[in-house]
C-alpha cells in the first residue's frame, strides 16, 4: 500500500469510526423508562420546568415556559387577571427571594413586557423567531443545569464522546486533503473521501445539535412519579378546561399540569412565545389533546395544485422527459455508442446515458403521475369540517399559505396549501368546512361552519 492510498483509507476509516462511535453511544445511551406507577396527587419537590423535563425523556419543551408562569402566579409573584371573556393579562408584582435562573428569566420578560406593571397575555411573545429561539435556548439551558445541580440528569453526549468525534471528523478533513495534494492522479478518489468527510461534517453538527439529557437513577424514579401526577390529572375531564386563573384554587397543580401537557386551556388562553406551528391544541372530538401538524413541500409531487396546473406540468414533464429520451437513444444507435465499447472514452459516454435516462425515465412517470391525478381530481372531492387548528404563511415575496383542520379523526394532520384570497378570510381555531380534492390535495372552497359534524372520538394519551 502506498503512502497516498494510506492517507485515503486513513481519511474513510476517521469517517467511518465517527459513525460507529455515534452509534454505539445512541444505543447505549437511550433514556430509561420509569417504572409504572397508579395515578397519585402528589407532587414533588422540583419545579414545574424540571418536572416537564423529567416527563419528556430528558427533553424541556415549551410547555415549561407557561408552565413556569402559572407556579409563578401560584407563588403569588404575579397575579392572573381575567379582563372580559377568556381575555387575560398578568400583574406583575415583586420578584420573590430564591428565584431559580430560569424563574428569574421568566421574570425578567414580564417586567420587560410590562406597561403599568400589567402585560396582556397577547404580548407574552418572546419576539422574532431568532429571538424565541435564543431566549428558549437560555431557557432550557437553565433548567437542565438545574436538573443537574439536583442530581436528576447527566449529559447524554459525554464531553470525551464529543472530543473524540470531533478528532474523528477533523481528521477525515485533514487526510483526505493530504491526500489529495499528494496524488492528483487520483484526483476522483480524494473527491469521494472528501465527500464523505462533508457529509460525516454535516452530520455531526445535526445529531450533538439536540440538547436532550440523561436522567439518572433519581431522575427515572422521579419522573415515575411526575407520570403518576399525570394521569391522575388526565383522569380528571374538568381539568384540561381550567382557565389560567383557576391558579387561584387549585393552587400549583395548574403549573405542574401544563407542564406536564394537561393543562390544554390554560396553555392556550396564554401562549408564551412563539406558538408551534407543528404542535397545536384541539379539542375536537370531546377531549383537550395535542395535534402534531406536517405541511408537505417536496412531496408529494405538485401538492396543492389545481388540477389544471397539475395536467400543464404533467405534459411538460412527460412530453420534455420523452423526447429528451428519445434523442438520446437515437444518437447512441447511430453513433454505434455502447457500454461494451472498446474505447474508454465511448463507454463513459454510454454510462453517462444510461444515468441520464433512469432520470428521465423518473421523471416522465412523475408526468404521468400528475396527469392522472389531474383527471381523477377533476371528477372527485372530499369535504372535511373541523376546527383550523393552523393558518401559517412561509416563504419571502411569493408566499405559500397553509391550512391545518382537525376534524377530531387522527392526532397527526396533514396542512393543505391555500389561495391567498381564501387565507386572508380565515382565523385560527374557527370551525370550517373545506373540499379538497383527491390525490392533489387541492382546496377547492372553505366556507364558514357552526360545529363540527359528528367527528370520530380520539383517546386521549396519557
Amino acid at each position: 500500500m502506498t503512502a497516498d492510498e494510506a492517507l485515503f483509507y486513513g481519511s474513510v476509516a476517521c469517517s467511518a469510526a465517527f459513525y460507529v462511535l455515534t452509534a454505539l453511544v445512541y444505543v447505549v445511551q437511550r433514556p430509561p423508562v420509569p417504572p409504572t406507577l397508579p395515578a397519585m396527587s402528589d407532587v414533588g419537590p422540583e419545579a414545574p420546568a424540571v418536572a416537564n423535563m423529567l416527563a419528556n425523556a430528558g427533553k424541556v419543551t415549551a410547555d415549561a415556559v407557561p408552565a413556569t408562569l402559572f407556579d409563578l402566579a401560584a407563588r403569588k409573584a404575579v397575579q392572573i387577571e381575567e379582563t372580559a371573556d377568556r381575555h387575560y393579562q398578568v400583574r406583575v408584582g415583586a420578584a420573590p427571594p430564591g428565584l431559580t435562573r430560569y424563574e428569574s428569566r421568566v421574570m425578567r420578560l414580564l417586567t420587560s413586557r410590562a406597561s403599568g406593571g400589567v402585560v396582556p397575555a397577547g404580548a407574552l411573545t418572546l419576539g422574532s423567531a431568532n429571538e424565541a429561539r435564543g431566549w428558549m435556548r437560555g431557557f432550557r439551558g437553565d433548567v437542565i443545569a438545574d436538573a443537574r445541580s439536583l442530581g436528576l440528569s447527566t449529559p447524554r453526549w459525554p464531553a470525551w464522546v464529543l472530543t473524540l468525534e470531533g478528532l474523528f471528523v477533523f481528521g477525515a478533513f485533514v487526510l483526505a486533503a493530504i491526500a489529495g495534494n499528494e496524488d492528483d492522479k487520483n484526483l476522483a478518489r480524494w473527491g469521494v473521501a472528501l465527500a464523505i468527510a462533508l457529509v460525516t461534517a454535516w452530520v455531526s453538527s445535526y445529531a450533538f445539535r439536540d440538547d436532550t439529557q440523561m436522567i439518572t437513577p433519581a431522575g427515572v424514579q422521579a419522573a415515575a412519579r411526575w407520570l403518576s401526577l399525570r394521569k391522575y390529572l388526565h383522569d380528571d375531564e374538568l381539568f384540561p378546561t381550567l382557565p389560567p386563573t383557576a391558579v387561584t384554587v387549585r393552587d400549583r397543580y395548574i403549573g405542574y399540569g401544563a407542564a406536564l401537557g394537561v393543562a390544554a386551556a390554560a396553555v392556550r388562553a396564554i401562549p408564551m412565545g412563539a406558538e408551534s406551528d407543528r404542535r397545536a391544541w384541539s379539542s375536537v372530538g370531546g377531549r383537550w389533546r395535542q395535534v402534531t401538524v406536517s405541511y408537505p413541500t417536496l412531496w408529494p409531487p405538485a401538492y396543492g395544485y389545481s388540477p389544471g396546473d397539475a395536467a400543464w406540468l404533467g405534459i411538460r414533464l412527460a412530453g420534455i422527459s420523452g423526447a429528451a429520451l428519445w434523442g438520446i437513444w437515437f444518437i447512441l444507435g447511430r453513433a454505434d455508442i455502447s457500454i461494451a465499447s472498446p474505447d474508454r472514452a465511448l463507454r463513459d459516454v454510454a454510462a453517462g446515458a444510461i444515468l441520464a435516462s433512469a432520470v428521465l425515465v423518473v421523471t416522465a412517470g412523475a408526468g404521468l403521475w400528475l396527469l392522472l391525478a389531474a383527471a381523477v381530481s377533476l371528477f372527485g372531492g372530499a369535504t372535511i369540517t373541523g376546527d383550523a387548528i393552523r393558518l401559517r404563511q412561509y416563504g419571502g415575496e411569493d408566499l405559500t399559505c397553509y391550512l391545518a383542520v382537525d376534524d377530531g379523526r387522527a392526532d397527526r394532520v396533514r396542512a393543505w396549501k391555500i389561495r391567498a384570497a381564501l387565507y386572508d378570510t380565515l382565523t385560527e381555531y374557527e370551525t370550517v368546512t373545506v373540499t379538497i380534492t383527491p390525490l392533489l390535495g387541492y382546496v377547492r372552497s372553505v366556507q364558514h361552519a357552526t360545529a363540527v359534524t359528528a367527528p370520530a372520538p380520539v383517546a386521549a394519551k396519557a
